[in-house]
Formats: C-alpha cells, structure tokens, sequence
C-alpha cells in the first residue's frame, strides 16, 4: 500500500465528511506527484509515518483561505498550511488581480513588508524534519514575493537588500510596521502593498496581508474579487532576486519616507508637556522602529524592556511566547521595567506595531493593566479635551469604532458633540474604508450604499478625530488607514504628562469618565477550536444560534436578535457572508439598561468569540470637561467601587454561562458531553478540548502519578507539552478549582503535592 493509499483509508476511518476527505486526498496526490511540491516530501512523511492522520488531513483539504485581508495559519506542509508556496500563489494571484481586475497597466509599484517571525516547528508537528521551512522567516517569505512581483512587472518596494550580494545570505535587519507600510503605499502612489506577517499569533504561524492604493485592506465585495483571483492561480511566474534588483524591479524604501512616517506621528503630539516616565517594550517585534523612534525624538524619557527589544522571532522572551498586548501575561516584564524605574504609564506593541497596550498608574500608585476598551476611552477623552483646549476639535467632528466596541465610547462622543459611526462590522479594515469615503466622497456611507438604519456622517478628513477597536486598535491619524499603536502612544504619553502636572494619573481619569458617562464592563471570551472538527463545531455554534436563537440568556429575556446576515441588508459576496457573521442579543438587564451578547467567528484564528457587554444604571451626565470638582465628588470612591464590583461580578457570570451554553448540550449536542466547570477556569488561550481534557484525563492521571510515587512533576511536564511555554500557568486556575473541588479520593499530603505542581 503506497503513501496516498494508506492516507485514504486513515482519512476514512478518522469519520470526516466525504467531500473533505475527497479534497484531501486530491491535494495530497498532487504534492506527492508533481514536482514542484518535492522538497515539502520530508514533511508529509514524517506526518505518514507517525500516524499525525488529523494533522495531515487538515494539512490538505482546502487551500487555506483568505480571513482578514489576506492569508494567515501555521506554517506548514499542504495547501492549508502557510508556506512558499501558499505564499506565491496569494502573491502571483494579487498580481492578476491588479492588472486584469482593476485594469492596470504601465509601470506600477506595491510595497512589501515583513515582521520578525522564524519559524522554529515549536507545536512539534515534524520533530526532526529539515527542508525548505526549517527556520523559515517572514524575510524569506518576502523575498520571494518581491521576486514574484518583479516577474509580473511590478516594482517592490521592500526595506533593504534582503539578501546578501551572492544571493543566499539574509541581510536586512530593517522592518516595517504595518501601519507605516499604509502610509508608505499613499507616499508612493502604489497600487497595494503585502506585509507578510501573522500580527499576534503563535510564532509557528505566519500570513500576508494584502492592502489597496488607499493604505487599507479591501472591504466586500472588492475582497472577493481579489479571493476570486487568487483561488484560480496554479502557476507562479518569478525571477531571480539579483536580477529583479538590477533591472530596478526590486527597489530599497528610502530613508526620507521613514522620517515622514516618524514626523507625522510627531505632529499628532497635543502637549508640550513631557513630564510622564514611559516603559516601553515591542515584544520582540518591529515597534522598535516606530514607538521607541518617535517618543525619543519627542523628548519623552523612555525605559525600554531590554530582553524584549532585540527583534525575535521566536517571541521567546515574551510569556506564553504571546506578543499580543490585549494578553496581561505578556506584559509582566514591561509592568516590573515601569515599576523598577517608577514610570507612570508603560506600553506594549505587538509584532507588526498596529496594536497598543498599555499598564499605568491606579489613582493609589498602582501599576494596572488596562484592557482595549479602557485604552479607547482614554484615548477619546483625552482627544477631545486636548483638541478643545487647543482650539483644535472640528466643528463636525468623527468618531468611528466597530460593533463589539464598548458602547461607552459612543456615549462619551455623542455626548461631546461628535458626529459617530459605532455599527461597523469588526476589522480596522471597516474604520480605513471610512476615511476613504470621507476623503472621496465626503461623508459615510457612500451615496447609493444604503444608509436606512446605518450611522451617518458628513465631512473630511480633516473631521477626524479617532477611530478604534476593542482588540486594542487605534487610528489617531487620518494619513494611515490600518491601526497604528505608534499615533495612538504619542497621544497617551502626552495625555499622561498633562495628568501628571496635575498630581493626576490615567487611573483619576478613567474613573472620572466612569461617574460622568456610567462604567461599562466589557468581557471577551474565546473558544478556540482547533482542525476540521473544531471548524465544524465553530459553524455549527453560529448556525444553531442563527437558526433557532434562545429567547433567554444567563437568566435574562432576549429583548431584541440581530442577524447581521440580514441586518446589514443583501449580503454582496461570499467575504461579506463571513464579515457579517455576527449574532447580537440585546438582553434585558433590568434597571441596568440593555445587556448586549455579541457571538462571532474569528477572521484570523481558529475560534468563536464572545463579547458581553454589561452598563451600570448609575451615571452623572453631560460631559467631563463641564463637570465641576463637586459634582464628580458626588460620587465617592466608595459608592464607584460599588458600582464596578457589582457591575463586573454580573458580566462575569453573564460570560461564564454564555460560553456554557456555546458549548452544551442545547447548541453542540454531545460533542462536550457535561461541561466540567473548571475547565472555563482554564485560560482561553488552551483549546476547548485540552481545558476538558486536563480535568478528564489529566488532573486524574496526576493524582494517581503522586499515589504511585511515581515522578509526577515529569509526567505533568510531558502531558502538558503540547500546550506550549508556561503551560502550568494558563491552566492552573482550573487545575487548582479540580484539585479543590473532591473529585478524586486523596489525603490532604496528595493534594497538596498536586497543588504544589502549579505553583
């Protein structure tokens, strides 16, 4: 029986559906064949021959698809996989797509960027395995699209020599964020750009994401035309690299475009102040060249967190090796730098420098970190009072955030006078094409796109005053149309330097906004879902809820349901289908207002998500910049602390038992079976099924290790393997819970023992 043979039957037998197993088994055929797929042999035999059947069958059965703007998973062998050639296909496809779609013709140029990554096999998936992914980094990923851009006869624009001059040695140490290649795109005139990047994600995982002329990723239906495109692509026209260069097809980014992108975010600087002390790290990423560039060039002092500043690609100085900012975990070294050199704010950028997170100083002097949502309030807060201050806030002023934002940021802006559109569907890439409108057509949504029952605005530009996200996304400067953490610290470290002067800190402000506009507790959940069958169970919890909505969730009446398959009017293509798969339910929360549950897909990883969004009844009114001192000690310390309490115990629970019921019996059948309660203690960032299986498999085993005398600190180790670095920590809550909860019969010496092993 011969490799593909074998595969056949295992794939059968592993119950997939027939069609899946039929596309597999057609891709597989192909890289075990044809030529072109040689050198990736290695790989698919060393998932053959230990038996990886799951592994191999997602591996190959579909080409892995375009999510938010571009391509992103883990690197890997099979069409499903991020690799070369994944890679060049997405790339030649984009080249199509601008000559025969969009009609261009002559000379025309794109910008193509690259992050840090290095592809190190850390999930375990080829132990042993060398090829042309051993080691793998976003620079070669990009060197190979240059190369295939040059071969259509469209000039790159890349940020070096990205090899050395015999053609083999990587040389470039240069990087550019993902904001700065949007404002690069419009700085050149370029018909697009590509950052090969997966942003956050795990460091075995990597992407490209594709822009337009305008500095932003294509919204539907443009996004399928290009998907359309890319999908019909099976031969990759390249050129070899030194060539490329020679002929001018491959040209280096020069100098005066990076100190233009620098100057602008210098610009966005309101105060004259620079009183604040700022921690800062990049989580190994290419922040380095934004954030710590502009905040020095402004005058700040600023500590960096050294292990975190050199660029790394394994991410392994970072907790969990998770540079995501929206993580508190990955921020504990940048909270002890802004301790050890007392700073008062301190901040975090991802690897592609779009995202900002923040720790900063509590009105008693603590260190806290605060979440995406809380960022945005401060960020618009202090926006508006700079600008007004300064003479500087537009008459019509815009503000713009997405669906799952907080609602605390639409009230904070409607009530200053600002003109709002807060229904958008989630991706900056929506909060870009905003911009694009009012800076081509003056004003949202464009004439003829339907405007019943949308947010409306009229201006330009230069009304502009901030765009975000909860996913700790901020657009300070109308001039880049992704998110960019570079705008979004200056306004903070200035906004931090004033509160200062006044013997006041973020954490004064923050809660100054709350007895003014009403606290708003924001509670994101993630069910991640690994393979096929967790891409099904994915589906099958928006289509139980799309088809069959509850009447009633965590105890409270469903007061509205909206489907924003039909809410946003006819859906325009298959790309729009997936942006607007989102289900809203607006519950009655009683004398606290409307409770809102907001269940998504995720476009960029493998899992569902969950916002829940709970107010408080209590507020003021009117604005911070009119209430007086007296006023806002009307309400006390004490009395706020209540509030939030109360408020924050609530939403937890409304969280807690929308994941359980996301996951039971009434929306999956028995896929779970009875949910064991510590395993929603367990982080969000372990799979569905390892946060089950550790309190069905492993907690027990454990117990049964320690009662044998056996090494039970090595087998946890082992067990726990697959879950990454710092494993014992993203599960400990729920192990502690299980070990707690009587379970298993064991003497009080045995669970201490256990307990003992997490810390």
């Amino acid at each position: 029986m011969n490799r593909w043979q074998m595969a056949q039957v295992e794939f059968e037998r592993l119950g997939a559906d027939p069609s899946v197993v039929a596309a597999a088994l057609h891709h597989l055929k192909e890289w075990l064949e044809e030529e072109m797929y040689a050198p990736y042999l290695p790989y698919v035999d060393s998932l053959l021959g230990r038996g990886k059947y799951g592994v191999l069958l997602d591996s190959f059965w579909r080409m892995i698809p375009f999510g938010t703007g571009g391509r992103r998973g883990p690197v890997g062998a099979g069409p499903n996989r991020i690799n070369p050639v994944t890679i060049g296909l997405s790339v030649q496809g984009h080249c199509h797509y601008l000559r025969e779609v969009l009609g261009l013709r002559g000379d025309i140029c794109v910008v193509v960027a690259h992050d840090v990554r290095q592809f190190l096999d850390l999930r375990g998936m080829y132990p042993g395995v060398t090829g042309p992914l051993s080691g793998l980094t976003s620079l070669d990923l990009a060197r190979i699209s240059a190369t295939v851009y040059a071969a259509n006869g469209i000039t790159a624009h890349v940020t070096g020599p990205l090899v050395d001059g015999n053609g083999q040695k990587k040389c470039t140490d240069r990087y550019i964020s993902t904001p700065e290649l949007s404002f690069l795109i419009r700085a050149y005139g370029a018909a697009g750009g590509l950052n090969i990047s997966a942003s956050h994600n795990h460091p075995d995982d990597n992407g490209g994401k594709f822009y337009n002329r305008h500095g932003g990723q294509e919204i539907p239906p443009d996004d399928e035309a290009l998907l359309a495109v890319v999908e019909q692509v099976t031969r990759v026209e390249t050129m070899p690299y030194e060539e490329a260069v020679d002929r001018g097809l491959i040209a280096f980014v020069h100098p005066s475009h990076h100190r233009s992108y620098i100057d602008l975010n210098r610009s966005l600087c309101l105060s004259a102040s620079r009183s604040a002390r700022i921690g800062y790290t990049p989580l190994c990423g290419t922040g380095m060249t934004t954030v710590n560039e502009v905040l020095p060039a402004l005058g700040f002092t600023v500590h960096l967190v050294e292990s975190q500043s050199a660029f790394d690609g394994s991410f392994a100085p970072v907790r969990y090796r998770i540079g995501n900012p929206e993580v508190p975990e990955s921020m504990e070294r940048l909270q002890q730098t802004c301790t050890d050199y007392n700073c008062d704010i301190g901040f975090a950028t991802d690897p592609d420098a779009d995202r900002l997170g923040i720790v900063a100083r509590q009105e008693d002097g603590r260190l806290s970190f605060f979440n995406g949502n809380e960022i945005g309030v401060l960020l618009l807060q202090g926006l508006i009072s700079s600008m007004r201050a300064n003479g500087r806030l537009p008459a019509r002023g815009i503000f713009v955030n997405t669906l799952v934002t907080s609602e605390l940021q639409r009230v904070i802006a409607r009530s200053n006078g600002l003109q709002v559109v807060g229904d958008l569907m989630v991706g900056c890439k929506y909060i870009g094409d905003v911009l694009r409108c009012l800076e081509t057509d003056g004003g949202f949504p464009p004439a003829g796109e339907g405007q019943v029952g949308r947010d409306t605005v009229a201006g330009g530009i230069g009304d502009w005053v901030l765009g975000c996200e909860e996913s700790h996304g901020y657009l300070v400067s109308p001039h880049v149309r992704d998110k960019d953490a570079c705008g979004a610290a200056v306004t903070l470290a200035a906004l931090a330097s004033e509160l200062k002067d006044r013997g006041r800190t973020m954490g004064h402000l923050l809660r100054d906004i709350w007895r003014v506009y009403g606290y708003f507790r924001n509670v994101q959940r993630s069910l991640v879902m690994e393979g096929i069958d967790g891409l099904a169970h994915i589906r099958r919890i928006q289509d139980v809820l799309r088809t069959n909505p509850p009447t009633a969730l965590a105890g409270m009446r469903v007061r509205r349901f909206v489907d924003h398959h039909v809410a946003g009017g006819p859906l325009r293509s298959g790309t729009d289908a997936a942006s607007r798969n989102v289900l809203q339910f607006d519950l009655d929360g009683g004398r606290r207002g409307t409770v809102r549950v907001v269940v998504r897909p995720s476009g960029t990883e493998p899992k569902s998500k969950i916002y829940v969004e709970v107010p408080s009844a209590a507020r003021l009114g009117g604005t911070l910049d009119d209430a007086s001192d007296n006023l806002l000690k009307s309400v006390s310390n004490l009395q706020l602390d209540e509030i939030i309490n109360e408020t924050n115990l609530f939403a937890d629970h409304v969280a807690g038992e929308v994941v359980r019921f996301c996951l039971g019996r009434e929306v999956l059948g028995d896929v779970f079976g009875e949910l064991p309660a510590e395993a929603l203690l367990v982080s969000d960032l372990v799979t569905v099924e390892n946060r089950i299986a550790l309190c069905r498999v492993v907690l027990p085993g454990l117990v049964k290790q320690i009662q044998a005398g056996a090494d039970a600190d090595r087998w946890l180790t082992e067990e726990l393997k697959k879950l990454g670095d710092g494993a014992r920590g993203l599960v400990k809550n729920g192990a502690v819970a299980w070990l707690g909860a009587g379970h298993v019969t064991m003497t009080a010496e045995e669970r201490q023992r256990a307990l003992a092993l997490f810390g």
